[in-house]
């Protein structure tokens, strides 16, 4: 399986003044890609990609060229994108983007418009369209998703059963409104802290504490951000949100308490592998090393679902995508490429031989894929709730703000709606 091998390296790999070009270019106005478009074509790729460096042949055979490819990795790929294009250059026809980065290349008029690609072909045939929150700017899609994935709820079921408890349950907690107290009830039969067992791990001392956040704001309804892109995050659900996360670790003492120091997954991981805590809000992946890594103590007995629901289910998209810039060579090209990445049967190919879950609905159900990624089913459900992360141009500096003030609440230094209220005012006040 992929996921023995996924170290911390690799993971931060995957994952991790401008010029304005006289506006958005409309899709109205791009001349799309037709079967005899033959002009060389330059993709530029995650360098984690090697599920899309491997349909250069299927092109070439389709169309001619063979596509020239350049890798980056995930970390290098802002200033790889944003020294070219303000030189209003292209480092590619297609190119790889995050979510973190999109509405602010979208912003500068650098991206096309490709709401018509996906409304008219990709949606229809099978998209799936809770991918697509970060590369909606302003109502039209700048960038298609190949690959997704959220975070979802992890169990130990040796802890579980330990306690007296229904190891099946959470599979339908995300179904079931107000899960969210069941979660706490669990929790509180399983910890022991004079032998270090808690009921629930995160990872909540940078920004992964957002995660968290949002999955519990977006399940009573709210938001990070408004239509407008205005800081919304004090709200009614946000202030329960946060309040919620602060009685984990004050009230309930259910959680980890060295929670607040852990900054990425493998931080938390360790304990929750090693059988010392029930529940683990990350990544889909942590699945594969729990239940297949010889280093596991929790082997074939950690379960995996969408998390659990207030008013609903709700996540944060981990999606990454490719974008088409509006000064490419060959968008057409680009545009070829892209269909190719996104058919039925190449999604098949990439979830049943690689680690990356496909954007495509039918591609996450297919028994090949399932075979390789077993999550696949939970990723393809939580995406049928909420998953919106704030997707904004200044998203970096404002996901700054308010963790800082997600850890003042954490420490208790402020209330959750002092925290809240500080945040959006310092939002606010960075930009202006």
């Amino acid at each position: 399986m992929f996921y023995k091998e996924m170290d911390r390296r690799r993971l931060l790999l995957s994952m991790g003044a401008a010029a304005m070009t006289g506006g958005l270019l409309s899709s109205t106005r791009m001349t799309w890609a037709q079967q005899g478009n033959s002009d060389p074509v330059k993709l530029l790729l995650g360098s984690h990609m090697e599920y899309l460096q491997k349909l250069a042949p299927d092109y070439a055979a389709a169309h001619g060229p063979t596509p020239e490819i350049e890798l980056v990795t995930t970390p290098d790929l802002p200033v790889k994108l944003n020294s070219t294009l303000i030189a209003r250059r292209s480092p590619g026809d297609a190119v790889f983007v995050t979510a973190a980065i999109v509405a602010g290349l979208a912003e500068k008029g650098w991206l096309t418009d490709m709401t018509d690609l996906i409304e008219e072909t990709l949606l229809p045939n099978g998209l799936i369209g809770n991918s697509l929150t970060a590369v909606n700017y302003q109502g039209r899609y700048y960038g298609v998703p190949v690959t997704i994935g959220a975070p979802i709820m992890h169990w130990n079921k040796d802890l579980f059963a330990a306690a007296g408890l229904d190891t099946e349950a959470p599979n339908n907690w995300h179904a079931s409104p107000g899960s969210w107290d069941t979660v706490i009830e669990y929790a509180q039969e399983i910890t022991d802290p004079d032998n270090n067992i808690y009921g629930i791990t995160d990872n909540w001392g940078g920004v992964g504490a957002m995660f968290t956040f949002g999955s519990l704001m977006q399940g009573n309804g709210g938001r990070f951000l408004d239509d407008d892109l205005q800081p919304i995050m004090n709200s009614e659900a946000g202030v329960e949100a946060l309040s919620r996360m602060v009685d984990l670790l004050h009230v309930h003492e259910v959680i980890d308490p060295a929670v607040v120091t852990y900054t990425w997954v493998f931080d938390a991981s360790p304990a929750y592998l090693a059988g010392q805590r029930g529940i683990f809000f990350t990544w889909p992946f942590i699945a594969g090393i729990a239940n297949g890594s010889e280093d596991s103590a929790i082997q074939g007995r950690s379960g995996y679902a969408p998390n659990p629901a207030l008013e609903t289910s709700a996540s944060i998209d981990g999606s990454e995508f490719l974008s088409i810039p509006v000064f490419a060579n060959n968008p057409d090209g680009g545009r070829q490429f892209i269909e190719l990445a996104t058919s039925l049967d190449n999604q098949i190919v990439q979830g049943s031989t690689s680690p990356w879950a496909p954007s495509v609905d039918a591609a996450l159900r297919s028994p090949e894929v399932i075979g390789n990624l077993p999550f696949a089913e939970v990723i393809r459900q939580s995406y049928q709730y909420p998953v919106d992360g704030g997707y904004s141009a200044d998203r970096e500096r404002w996901q700054e703000i308010l963790t800082g003030q997600l850890s003042r609440a954490f420490a208790q230094e402020a209330s959750p709606k002092e925290a809240l209220d500080e945040a959006v005012k310092l939002i606010n006040a960075s930009r202006t």
